[in-house]
């Protein structure tokens, strides 16, 4: 069986970019969240089985609603990874959930990428999302304030993984890893993984660097003096500068 690769993150953070980046290597084939409602259950374990072929493209099991059916803008996503699923070095998946114990709790070799946010874009993804009364996708009470203690709560899982197994995660910093043209970041994360820089993959970064640089880094962001306030009362500032503070990928 290939070697397991999830990449992970709090919810708008940049999870679907870095899976837009890393699944267009032909060695690389992850699913959008397919186990989105298991990977919360401490009840049910995360098993090699969940990642074999037709096991994985088999929708019917109830653990995503992101299935080519209900989210049909995936579904050439999924159709481009069955492809190559079979002769991929890695297969694996994207989460939000952030729980990297419980996986290795079954699967002590899967790797992860995981990629974190400063809170103030995150903050303010969640209010615009959670005051939108037309997205439907989002839950009203996920706003700003929310965002913190999940914001902490991510910070200090990833910080425990990665201090505790170096060698099978990895972490890097939304605006580093997209703002830069180059893809430092990206090559070292290749590295990692032991897989090459290829044109499809080159192709993939240019093409969300290009959009962080055109919509991404000059879109304004407004937070309420008292959502600020709440922000900066309650946000675990030191977790995010030990979490970033030299980088290494």
């Amino acid at each position: 069986m290939p070697d397991l690769l999830f990449l992970a993150g709090m919810g708008r953070s940049g999870t679907t970019a870095l899976l837009e980046v890393f699944s267009a290597h032909a060695d690389i084939a992850l699913g959008v969240e397919r186990y989105k409602r298991l990977y919360p259950r401490d009840d049910q374990p995360v098993t090699a089985a969940l990642f074999e072929e037709q096991r994985f493209f088999d929708f019917g099991d109830g653990f995503t609603n992101l299935t080519p059916e209900h989210a049909p803008e995936w579904a050439p996503h999924y159709e481009a990874m069955r492809a190559k699923w079979a002769t991929a070095r890695y297969v694996g998946d994207k989460m939000v959930a952030i729980r990297l114990q419980h996986v290795w709790a079954t699967l002590p070799d899967a790797r992860f990428v995981c990629i974190v946010r400063d809170l103030e874009p995150v903050a303010a993804s969640w209010e615009a999302r959670a005051r939108n009364p037309d997205d439907h996708g989002w839950d009203a009470e996920s706003d700003a304030t929310k965002a913190v203690a999940a914001w902490n709560r991510s910070l200090r899982r990833v910080r425990r993984a990665v201090k505790q197994r170096p060698d099978r995660a990895v972490v890097v910093e939304y605006d580093r890893f997209f703002g830069d043209p180059v893809g430092a970041s990206l090559d070292r994360v290749l590295s990692w993984l032991g897989v090459d820089r290829s044109p499809e993959i080159d192709a993939a970064f240019a093409a969300v660097h290009r959009q962080y640089v055109e919509k991404v880094a000059p879109k304004a962001r407004t937070l309420s003096p008292g959502v600020q306030a709440f922000l900066d009362e309650h946000a675990e500032r030191d977790v995010w500068r030990e979490v970033t503070s030299g980088l290494a990928l």
